[in-house]
């Protein structure tokens, strides 16, 4: 079983090519395993790491294995396709959390794959894809969204959300209202800022500072030092 990390369905249909990534990159590595003796071992593809409310690419990990466990199967190496490191997602969430999922259905036998980490393989390959790229003219943000657009219209602007430049623009223009809005709640609420341990000017939240009269004396100050 692969088990990819998932991304909202708006991504792809927005134009991301990575469930096509995915899906060929399982394919290939089945074809490879299989390639002494077509068709013995079979695979099913998930995702995983699914957050928020809104609909991410199926099917869900847990999801597959309560039906792999309810089919009765009994053995199953699970892959950490597109995960290149050990880290949460898969020394916790699938060595415990569906290692747990697994066990409940009846599938007595689970063992995953190690992540590729440092691999000399891999890094080989890191160097030969970072040096092939070092010879291509450089793309803005916006330049590489265009990459992946289905069309050059854009419906339903400036309500349009997922990976599209409408969506960006506007889902970075709501983030800086709410950041902007929460630090003037501050201000108006306490009067003053309040001191925090993280990224500050003069002790105070950045935005929060622009916006109370510690932070301008603390700009002034530095100004004519």
């Amino acid at each position: 079983m692969f088990s990819a990390h998932g991304v909202p369905e708006s991504y792809v249909e927005a134009g991301d090519p990575y469930k096509d990534q995915v899906e060929k990159c399982a394919e290939l590595i089945m074809k490879e395993v299989n390639k002494d003796h077509p068709g013995k071992f079979d695979y099913t593809l998930c995702f995983q790491s699914r957050v928020g409310p809104v609909k991410w690419l199926e099917p869900y990990t847990d999801d597959v294995l309560v039906q792999l466990g309810e089919s009765g199967l009994k053995n199953l190496v699970v892959v950490p396709l597109s995960f290149v490191s050990e880290h949460v997602e898969t020394l916790e969430e699938i060595d415990q959390e569906y290692r747990e999922v697994a066990e409940e259905a009846g599938i007595d036998n689970f063992m995953r794959v190690p992540a590729l980490n440092s691999d000399p393989l891999f890094i080989e390959t890191l160097v030969d894809l970072t040096m092939q790229a070092l010879k291509k003219p450089a793309l803005r943000v916006k330049e590489t969204l265009d990459l992946y657009q289905k069309t050059d219209d854009l419906p339903g602007y400036p309500w349009e959300f997922g990976v599209t430049r409408a969506a960006e623009q506007v889902n970075g223009r709501l983030a800086m209202v709410g950041i902007a809005g929460l630090a003037i709640a501050q201000v108006w609420k306490t009067g003053h800022c309040p001191d925090i341990d993280g990224p500050a000017v003069a002790g105070k939240e950045p935005f929060c500072a622009v916006l109370s009269r510690d932070g301008w004396d603390w700009l002034l100050g530095a100004i004519h030092m």
